[in-house]
């Protein structure tokens, strides 16, 4: 999976669970922002305002970047 993908399994759970996915946060700060799929825009933008992911350096997200598995460890412990 990639980082965006298991952003976008989290933050699709969390909705239909009925909780709270506000907290959008903008993603122009990262160089690598344009490199989000349209599908996945409104969950890393969820998961960036949550604290739930953060960048791999302080300009870049790796929205396309396979998640390891210490990657989603730490997501779903956020």
């Amino acid at each position: 999976l990639t980082r965006e993908q298991v952003v976008t399994l989290l933050y699709n759970y969390k909705k239909s669970a009925g909780q709270d996915v506000s907290g959008n946060a903008s993603l122009s700060g990262f160089t690598d922002a344009s490199a989000v799929s349209d599908w996945a825009v409104s969950a890393m933008q969820w998961a960036v305002g949550s604290n739930v992911i953060s960048g791999m350096t302080d300009t870049t997200i790796v929205p396309q970047g396979t998640a390891t598995r210490a990657q989603v460890a730490a997501i779903l412990t956020r």
